[in-house]
């Protein structure tokens, strides 16, 4: 009962108009603004996302993370930009839908084409891997790449609908313009590396032929390998001496000869005999 009672309040009341009012007032200012700077950052994280030069992976995951939540904001404030202004009735709702219906003129179809390919956008990236398991992973690529041509068109919009844009507006705009060219370039130089890297592989597979191999020469090599070899000695070791017998040592010592130490009974190392080149072995 008590909050009815406030709100029955007239100086209540009032006060609780003039926040909505103020609040309509600036979503009607910015909402829009705020769609183009979500736009700009889909843009700008997208083409970063691709980069190999400058980015580590883990930081293009990270810059993937962005696009995609840029994107989940820009639809956010599309929205509120439309429903302000077809409640504020600066456009009808089927303009909102259809571009160059209800009378609209070409400033505010411009921003209708650019709501469409927005929307388009991001249902692609929703379902991308639908697209991705189909037979036709390529038309993904061509959908997605609607943004290049969302955000200028978004852009002209923004410049030419309404009231005259403030100074501070028109250096925004000129510095989202950057951000996107800047981008695009290292986009651009990123592709070219690649394209180079992949000429060189190729040029390199290229270099290496192997030599071509002749009949005669393999007709010449079976025939040698198949004649038994004349002057080829095999491998052999020498015979191993046997040690003294016990019956030995003792003789030699009654004898009187000296007694050969330990060591010398052992055998020494076995001669090695290579093959002889021009043998088969």
């Amino acid at each position: 009962m008590s909050s009815v009672a406030l709100l029955a309040d007239p100086a209540v009341g009032a006060a609780s108009a003039g926040a909505a009012g103020r609040m309509m007032a600036f979503l009607d200012d910015f909402a829009g603004v705020f769609t183009l700077l979500s736009l700009t950052a889909v843009v700008t994280c997208g083409l970063a996302a691709t980069d190999r030069l400058v980015l580590t992976p883990r930081l293009r995951v990270a810059m993937q993370s962005v696009h995609r939540a840029s994107a989940v904001a820009a639809l956010g404030f599309l929205i509120t930009h439309i429903a302000v202004k077809v409640v504020e009735r600066h456009a009808a709702a089927q303009t909102a839908v259809v571009p160059f219906t209800g009378g609209a003129a070409l400033a505010v179809s411009l921003g209708t084409i650019a709501a469409d390919l927005l929307v388009l956008i991001t249902a692609t990236g929703v379902l991308r891997g639908r697209f991705a398991g189909s037979r036709r992973p390529w038309l993904w690529r061509v959908l997605h790449s609607m943004a290049y041509v969302c955000w200028p068109i978004s852009l002209a919009h923004g410049l030419t609908a309404g009231r005259k844009a403030h100074a501070w507006v028109l250096w925004g705009y000129g510095l989202c313009a950057a951000l996107v060219a800047l981008a695009l370039l290292v986009r651009a130089l990123s592709c070219l590396g690649r394209r180079r890297t992949l000429r060189r592989r190729r040029r390199g597979a290229k270099a290496y032929r192997p030599a071509a191999v002749r009949p005669a020469a393999l007709a010449a090599l079976s025939t040698r390998s198949a004649r038994p070899s004349t002057g080829a000695r095999p491998i052999a070791w020498a015979a191993r001496p046997a040690p003294p017998t016990t019956a030995a040592r003792r003789s030699a010592q009654s004898a009187g000869l000296p007694r050969q130490p330990k060591h010398a009974a052992r055998p020494g190392p076995r001669p090695l005999y290579l093959a002889q080149p021009g043998g088969s072995e």
